[in-house]
């Protein structure tokens, strides 16, 4: 991204603060305007409050850099290599930074870590690469900072088995972060190697790996616990009601290295907080609420970056819970209120707590930054992540929720375009996945999009859906083709009862799992949708074993698990082999390099509809993968969309 874009953010940003509500009308707003890529990723500042380092993203380069806050100038920054983006950064100490870099494979995938770690100064001087791959396929990642110790940091090592990192084995070493590598990398010490044949390895504050864990082939967690020279195993204390460990997430050490916080699953099934003492062998719980889980995002750090203050989630809405009486809880509670319905994050902060980051995101707020002065509670404008998208220009969205037809409660979104008035053309986006995901109250471009073109937008979190507690996730086992469906159907079905949605105009549209659920919905509801759009989908079950899936450790057992093996059940529910039953236009649009969904089943899905004498709209970019990253391919994509519903939908 060019600075020019980055400073014409900063300015937009300003002057945005000014508008009036009054102001604004409902306007039509360009694919180009919704789909460019965000002016900022992340902000944070330095140790002592002198700096701020930003990373932006552009189609093919991704950059960071570092301003001077008192000068305003841009003093130094790193350009990623071609479609390599800045992953995690870290402030090591006041001058010097450290960050790894990420391949870009599609827009749907979740961008790769390649191994590959960098560190620069502020002054743009010592700019190197401090790790790369190694000759065993080892890679390597940022596992945290250390207290106290100003040049080094703990990353990870592990080695990439059959495409995968879930298949090696983790190693720990102490990083110096100011120590160009030799031959022999002589910038990494104190090797500590995982008693566990995969998954990863967490350090306390002072640099010492403590706590392994990681999936085994049974799709459930190992966890073992360094107590003095010996690893112990431990998932038998973490289980609850003896079950199976089938989620584990570390969140960090006590102040006194004693205990550690991770996310578990409780006796509802519900995802909390919660703290283990290998002293007592026991846990105890600390946060659960009784129908939303929390994650490791959730969890809300003093400025120590140790001590938790509480959480903030989405649950249907935005919620936080704070603990204790801690001092600094006041000041969040105050952000908190100036912000009412979205959701503020202090991003990072200096190390006396003076200034900090702070992040605010909403239904109809992409990410603004400011910077904060915590004594006086004065935010001053920093950027935003479009400038473009003003809030005051987007459409308003509304939890839901109903009662699926065997009585099963589920959620979901739905945005009115502004200004509409009685049943308007809606678009049924079901979400991908599916099992573990979520749509959430967070900014959504596409909705935000379809909403300011004319369209409702209904989002469902139908039954597998992540968010709901382990129970919720189960449901949707090997209902794929029929309980999701019935739950996206109901929830088509509440939106015309209660008058959003005009009965003669929906479309439903969705990407991955979502297209086969488009797919699938037209199949077994012939008379609800007047078309349906399939991007980067999977439309046939009985090919599931040829995607990347596999190459994760246990994903063998959890696509048995969660999809089923039954030859018969699976062709029966595969939207490939029931072409003959969809009777409306399709549009399909894939990548030539997807590995999530190959391009087998998008070429499958076509001939079929085309053997059947169906009506079917094309779209393949060759060079794309698991959804389209670039922008131009991305806009025509929407642009495509938009003539395709204004076409069947009137």
């Amino acid at each position: 991204m060019s600075n020019s874009k980055l400073l014409r953010s900063l300015f937009y940003f300003v002057a945005s603060l000014s508008l009036f509500a009054t102001f604004v009308q409902a306007q039509l707003i360009p694919a180009s305007s919704f789909f460019e890529r965000s002016a900022v990723d992340e902000i944070k500042i330095s140790p002592d409050g002198s700096h701020i380092a930003i990373t932006v993203s552009g189609d093919e380069e991704s950059s960071l850099i570092i301003i001077n806050l008192t000068s305003g100038k841009f003093v130094a920054s790193f350009d990623a290599p071609g479609y390599q983006k800045i992953g995690n950064f870290y402030w090591v100490n006041e001058e010097r930074i450290v960050f790894s870099t990420l391949l870009v494979r599609g827009g749907l995938d979740i961008p790769f870590p390649i191994g590959l770690i960098y560190a620069l100064n502020i002054d743009n001087t010592r700019k190197y690469q401090l790790v790369s791959l190694t000759r065993d396929s080892g890679v390597f990642f940022i596992s945290n900072l250390i207290a106290d110790d100003p040049d080094h940091i703990r990353v990870i090592r592990q080695q990439v088995r059959r495409r995968s990192m879930a298949l090696g084995r983790p190693d720990s070493y102490l990083l110096d972060v100011y120590r160009r590598p030799g031959r022999s990398s002589d910038n990494l010490s104190n090797r500590v190697s995982s008693p566990l044949r995969s998954g990863n390895l967490y350090s306390d504050s002072s640099g010492n790996p403590r706590v392994a864990a990681g999936k085994n082939d049974s799709n459930t967690f190992d966890v073992s616990f360094l107590y003095e020279t010996d690893w112990i195993k431990i998932e038998s204390f973490l289980r609850v009601d003896n079950r199976p460990l089938k989620y584990f997430d570390f969140v960090g050490f006590n102040s006194r290295n004693s205990q550690f916080y991770y996310i578990g699953v409780g006796e509802q099934g519900v995802r909390g907080l919660y703290l283990y003492d290998h002293q007592l062998r026991s846990n105890e719980l600390l946060f659960q609420h009784p129908s939303f889980d929390i994650d490791r995002e959730a969890i809300v750090f003093a400025s120590d970056k140790i001590t938790i203050l509480g959480v903030k989630f989405v649950g249907d809405v935005f919620e936080q819970y704070y603990f204790g009486d801690h001092p600094e809880i006041q000041l969040h509670q105050s952000l908190d209120a100036a912000f009412p319905g979205e959701m503020m994050r202090i991003t990072s902060s200096t190390l006396d707590g003076a200034k900090a980051v702070v992040g605010v995101f909403g239904p109809k707020r992409w990410g603004d930054f400011f910077l904060l002065d915590t004594a006086s509670l004065r935010l001053e404008p920093i950027m935003n992540r479009s400038d473009l998208l003003l809030p005051e220009l987007m459409a308003e969205v509304s939890p839901f929720a109903i009662r699926a037809t065997d009585g099963l409660v589920v959620h979901g979104y739905i945005t009115k375009p502004k200004e509409a008035s009685g049943p308007v053309p809606m678009i049924v986006i079901p979400h991908g996945g599916p099992i573990g995901v979520r749509d959430s109250l967070l900014f959504n471009r596409e909705a935000q999009f379809f909403a300011n073109h004319g369209f409702a937008v209904l989002q469902i979190n139908f039954r597998g859906s992540g968010g709901y507690g382990v129970p919720f996730e189960e449901s949707g086992y090997r209902e794929w083709g029929l309980g999701i469906i019935d739950d996206i159907t109901q929830a088509t079905n509440w939106a015309i009862q209660t008058d959003i949605a005009d009965q003669d105009k929906i479309c439903i549209y969705g990407s991955s799992f979502g297209a086969y659920a488009a797919f699938t919905s037209v199949v077994r509801e012939p008379d609800l949708y007047r078309c349906a759009i399939g991007y980067a989908g999977v439309y046939d079950l009985t090919k599931m074993d040829r995607s990347d899936i596999p190459w994760q450790l246990g994903e063998d057992s959890y696509l048995e698990e969660a999809v089923g093996v039954n030859e018969g059940d699976l062709r029966a529910q595969s939207p490939v082999y029931n072409a003959d039953k969809i009777n409306v236009p399709i549009l399909i649009a894939h990548g030539g390099q997807d590995r999530r969904a190959p391009p087998f089943h998008a070429r499958d899905m076509r001939e079929a509809l085309e053997d059947e004498g169906k009506e079917v709209e094309w779209l393949y970019e060759s060079a794309e993968g698991h959804g389209f990253y670039s922008t131009e391919n991305n806009v025509n994509f929407y642009n495509e969309i938009l003539a395709f519903l204004n076409k069947h939908l009137n």
